[in-house]
């Protein structure tokens, strides 16, 4: 578990049930709920086709979710376009 500091009452990311199809019936990332604090390293170890690059393009704004929401310092990332993100 991590400390939180006194002010923060949530994680910097949060990816909540979030899932992405291609194809309407396989699922590459399937109900992912992450929390990432501020400061947090974090690595995603997985074989290939196990969904760790759609999930960064997901939270890079360049896929869309398919169900889920993806949050960032308490704001859905949902209709802000890749260039607002502030993410890089």
């Amino acid at each position: 578990m991590h400390s939180r500091d006194q002010g923060s009452n949530e994680p910097q990311v949060r990816f909540e049930n979030v899932q992405k199809t291609y194809d309407g019936e396989v699922l590459v990332v399937k109900d992912l709920n992450l929390a990432i604090e501020k400061g947090e390293f974090l690595t995603l170890l997985g074989p290939s086709g196990s969904g760790k690059t759609t999930t960064l393009m997901m939270l890079a704004g360049f896929e869309s979710t398919t169900h889920g929401d993806i949050v960032l310092n308490g704001r859905s990332l949902r209709l802000v376009p890749p260039h607002k993100r502030d993410i890089g």
